[in-house]
């Protein structure tokens, strides 16, 4: 697995996205992604957070559907 992110998956699902990182129980909005090194930005109380991909471990979309963050990154021989 790399840090690259699939840029058309992401784009294929409905926004708004919310996150929950590792030993968290609070879901986080997600503002952008930096899909070529693996970012993401969240709005924390109006401030923009970088945050490492690696550290999501569920995603929510706006139809209020959970995605594994492993589906996200790109595998080798993806275009």
């Amino acid at each position: 697995m790399n840090d690259i992110l699939r840029m058309d998956h992401i784009n294929s699902l409905p926004q708004p996205f919310l996150v929950r990182f590792c030993g968290d129980k609070e879901w986080w909005p997600v503002n952008d992604f930096a899909v070529d090194v693996g970012l993401l930005r969240i709005d924390v109380c109006g401030k923009l957070q970088a945050k490492h991909f690696g550290d999501v471990m569920e995603i929510e979309d706006g139809y209020g559907v959970r995605h594994d963050p492993d589906d996200w990154y790109m595998e080798d021989g993806d275009a």
